[in-house]
């Protein structure tokens, strides 16, 4: 299939984070976030908000069977028990902050990037993670990605369904929604659902572009959440939130060949994806944050060390033997190991075989 003509970009929307290939205008950032987070947290997490959204107050009417809620105008909203017995005994001594697509969109740029970051010091566990492109030139439309659908050719979602709803007249029928989507929701699906659909449709022409917009959950959610928690600049967490969306799907001229390394990638995607990037969220087994890495050290180091300090002729050697180690890990360190070492920098203390983050929090 050839790659489709470049259309002109009629408007642009008020507040996005964009791409850095001017030559295809496209958007990226972020549409709804859901993250629980330790019930100890709550006073400093609503003041962390109150920050970047304003003022809050409380109106007792907590989301998935919370009791009460902070909530702010923006219609952000920390949900969490009011009894301490009741947090561990319904929700595990957990709270919830759901921050929607208005609450997103009224932050500037970098404030995006710097709530995002911030919220790792509160032992963040993301569940919900909706994650948008903006493709102004229209490269695809949900009507002609129809064609290519009911050929099979895509790859990354076994499921998709069509929603077109309108008004019949003698001329034809006047769409005013026209999307696409791929996957399924919640526990039955795969914890990415991707939906395409006309935006200029949605917002009557206020935004003339395709919207590509991948919901995340669970594993995937939180794994795509401390990724872009760890970008070091906009630039990066735009283009971050562009790989996610190119990752989750790509399509391909079926031949009935089954090594996808083979197929020809059609070419609106391949521009798509340049621009976007392709990088793909993969749920990984292993210690993703300072707290988990404390507990895999006590389970799993522990008696490794205590086995080799018995082996050492005194405490002194013992002791000289880790520090050399600890000297060079340092040097073998990953790219995210020294962006988590760098987030959580000289902000725990150990008391009393205990570990505290600077608020006082008891982390393990």
């Amino acid at each position: 299939m050839k790659a489709q003509k470049e259309l002109k970009n009629e408007k642009s929307p008020r507040s996005v984070i964009r791409g850095r290939n001017s030559l295809i205008p496209n958007e990226t950032g972020i549409h709804w976030l859901r993250i629980q987070l330790p019930r100890q947290y709550l006073p400093h997490v609503r003041a962390y908000c109150d920050k970047y959204f304003g003022a809050s107050s409380q109106d007792g009417r907590g989301l998935w069977s919370y009791d009460t809620r902070y909530s702010w105008p923006n219609e952000t909203s920390l949900n969490y028990d009011s009894d301490t017995e009741r947090s561990l005994l319904v929700h595990n001594g957990k709270c919830t902050l759901e921050v929607t697509g208005r609450s997103l969109d009224s932050l500037a740029r970098d404030d995006l990037r710097l709530f995002y970051r911030g919220l790792r010091r509160f032992s963040a566990v993301c569940t919900r993670l909706d994650v948008f492109a903006d493709d102004y030139q229209r490269l695809m439309t949900p009507q002609r990605l129809k064609r290519i659908i009911r050929r099979g050719d895509y790859t990354g979602f076994r499921q998709f369904h069509f929603k077109e709803t309108g008004n019949r007249l003698k001329n034809g029928v006047v769409f005013n929604h026209l999307e696409v989507d791929f996957g399924r929701r919640g526990g039955n699906g795969s914890g990415k659902y991707l939906r395409v659909y006309d935006k200029s449709l949605d917002s009557k022409d206020e935004r003339n572009c395709i919207r590509w917009e991948v919901e995340f959950h669970g594993e995937r959610a939180n794994k795509a959440f401390d990724e872009l928690s760890q970008a070091t600049s906009t630039g990066a967490f735009a283009k971050f939130c562009g790989s996610l969306v190119a990752g989750s799907i790509t399509f391909v001229h079926r031949t009935g060949d089954n090594n996808l390394s083979r197929l020809v990638v059609y070419k609106f995607w391949e521009r798509f994806r340049k621009v976007l990037g392709s990088l793909v969220v993969r749920i990984e087994k292993k210690v993703s944050d300072i707290a988990g890495m404390y507990r895999w050290v006590r389970k799993q180091v522990a008696p490794t060390l205590a086995t080799l300090r018995a082996t050492f002729l005194d405490e002194v050697d013992y002791i000289n033997f880790l520090c050399d180690v600890v000297a060079d890990g340092s040097f073998k360190m990953s790219q995210r190991q020294n962006n988590l070492a760098k987030a959580n920098k000289n902000i725990y203390r150990y008391t009393d075989g205990r570990i505290f983050d600077d608020f006082g929090v008891l982390i393990t």
